[in-house]
């Protein structure tokens, strides 16, 4: 069907989203974090974790908390990651997290984390999905 007004749906930057933190649970800034399928927020590697969402924007301990109790950012930004062996033949693949700082190009059953967005001297870019 074609439009016959105009639309005006609600939007976001979609560089940053904000997450209650799961009780019990402490994220280290700058460290890979997803979601609960309660979408509550995780470090990666998590057994709870169904999805991966972006970096954490600081640190957040609500290991004494109740789920909710902290919240935090996670950004969408394209970081340069910790990934041995990487080539330029890599960029534009996916990548995996195995752990809230622990990146590979192996799948096995870890959660995707995002794709190499490019690699210079500095290392590897990841761009979270």
């Amino acid at each position: 069907m074609t439009a016959t007004a105009d639309i005006r749906p609600k939007t976001r930057s979609g560089n940053a989203y904000g997450y209650s933190v799961l009780a019990g649970v402490r994220i280290f800034g700058g460290t890979m974090c997803g979601v609960t399928a309660a979408l509550a927020a995780v470090p990666a590697g998590h057994a709870s974790c169904v999805a991966l969402i972006g970096f954490a924007e600081e640190a957040v301990d609500n290991r004494d908390g109740a789920t909710g109790d902290r919240l935090i950012n996670l950004k969408k930004e394209i970081r340069n990651i910790p990934l041995a062996g990487a080539t330029p033949a890599d960029i534009g693949k996916t990548v995996y997290a195995s752990a809230d700082d622990t990146y590979t190009l192996v799948a096995g059953a870890l959660l995707p984390a995002g794709k190499i967005d490019a690699i210079d001297a500095d290392g590897v870019w990841l761009k979270p999905l």
